[in-house]
């Protein structure tokens, strides 16, 4: 990530606030719960790529891609997840799923350290 980007504000908790109708208490847990699952499934994803398993690097790619909307990291690794799922799907590319998965792996620690102090 260049250091424009990583100066930026990479969360947008828009949809997820739309989606709770306003609810703090809602948006608060949603956040909770990203901060405890995300970190968990982007290890997940990290140990299947070192293992070479398409079968479960789809399966995290898959979780990621429909979780990271909640906090809009989407608009930043949207197509990066989507593309380690279907070369997963394939079973090939796994020096391109290595460098997708850095830049994924590099937004969600970003996005956990902003949402962590805005949630505290």
């Amino acid at each position: 990530m260049d250091n424009e980007t990583y100066n930026q504000k990479i969360t947008d908790l828009s949809y997820l606030v739309g989606l709770s109708k306003g609810n703090p208490q809602f948006v608060s847990e949603m956040i909770r719960i990203f901060l405890e699952e995300n970190p968990k499934e982007v290890e997940l994803l990290g140990i299947a790529i070192k293992e070479k398993n398409f079968q479960a690097i789809k399966a995290s790619a898959h979780k990621l891609k429909s979780t990271t909307p909640f906090v809009g990291i989407n608009k930043v690794i949207g197509q990066e997840t989507a593309e380690v799922e279907k070369l997963a799907t394939d079973k090939g590319g796994i020096e391109r799923i290595e460098i997708l998965y850095n830049k994924i792996k590099e937004v969600c620690e970003k996005a956990t350290e902003e949402l962590t102090a805005q949630n505290s």
